[in-house]
């Protein structure tokens, strides 16, 4: 089974409809997620309110009623002191500056953690191998920023990697890779075990890294990252779980279809069921 990339150079968007049905399986719980945030942002607001006249309309969202009273307090310093740069900034700008951080930071940490669990639900729900590869390309694009990369999977009875899936350039340019008794390869390999964040950053002049995808000490392929999108600098604090994830979810993604692939369906049987758990 051969996929092929989906054009030569930088990457190009998915189709608003791919990305539609990629993030609408985990559209309930992302939806779940942000009101959540909503609710814990006014409780916030709510909390941290000093002597706001309750009789004003509510805006439409607590970040620009914070940055209407930043604006304020803003309007009020400057004509209350002539040359603001000289002065101290006031408690009541320290306590609304410190606000907005918060909420920033929280917001933050939402959209992250809806990207592990929407990453993490569409590996467990993949079925076959397309499905995987889908995900993996979905994640690493629009998660993780990764412009340009090769999945390798492993070849056990030849000891080899051959190229399945590249983004950002041709396949047939990748040929196969030998895992030899040395070199990045190798020590993944004999790791044989999910990458996590303080593993060894394996790298080399052709990738910023490789990702080993592990399913229960069995490495079944390997990712090198080759470049970022143009917009993405490099790796953010983030990236590293989304990475760790990928590693370990993937992997036992991959091995799974090929389960699924080979096994012949059967019907629900309790005597076959019963035998299976030892009743």
């Amino acid at each position: 089974m051969r996929v092929q990339d989906s054009g030569q150079g930088e990457p190009g968007p998915r189709s608003d409809a791919s990305l539609q049905e990629f993030f609408g399986r985990g559209e309930t719980y992302v939806r779940q997620l942000i009101a959540e945030n909503a609710r814990l942002r006014l409780e916030l607001h709510t909390n941290d309110r000093r002597g706001d006249d309750p009789q004003e309309p509510a805006p439409a969202s607590l970040m620009e009623s914070l940055m209407a009273r930043v604006a304020e307090l803003e309007h009020e310093r400057e004509a209350a002191r002539p040359e603001p740069e000289s002065a101290a900034p006031s408690a009541t700008d320290e306590h609304t500056a410190a606000l907005i951080h918060r909420i920033e930071h929280l917001e933050l940490e939402s959209y992250h953690l809806a990207s592990m669990y929407v990453a993490g639900l569409q590996f467990h729900a993949a079925r076959v191998l397309t499905e995987v590869l889908q995900t993996i390309t979905e994640v690493l694009l629009n998660f993780v920023g990764i412009g340009a990369f090769t999945l390798f999977v492993v070849d056990e009875e030849r000891k080899v990697l051959f190229a399945l899936l590249r983004e950002g350039g041709e396949l047939e340019a990748c040929g196969e890779v030998p895992i030899q008794d040395a070199g990045p390869l190798a020590a993944m390999v004999q790791r044989a075990r999910p990458w996590t964040r303080g593993d060894p950053a394996y790298a080399d002049d052709a990738a910023i890294m490789y990702l080993p995808l592990v399913s229960n000490r069995r490495l079944v392929a390997v990712l090198r990252l080759e470049s970022f999108l143009a917009q993405k600098p490099g790796f953010e604090d983030n990236d590293y779980s989304l990475l760790s994830m990928i590693s370990e979810h993937a992997g036992i993604a991959i091995e799974t279809a090929w389960i699924r692939a080979h096994a012949k369906a059967a019907p629900l049987q309790r005597q076959a069921v019963e035998q299976l758990v030892g009743a």
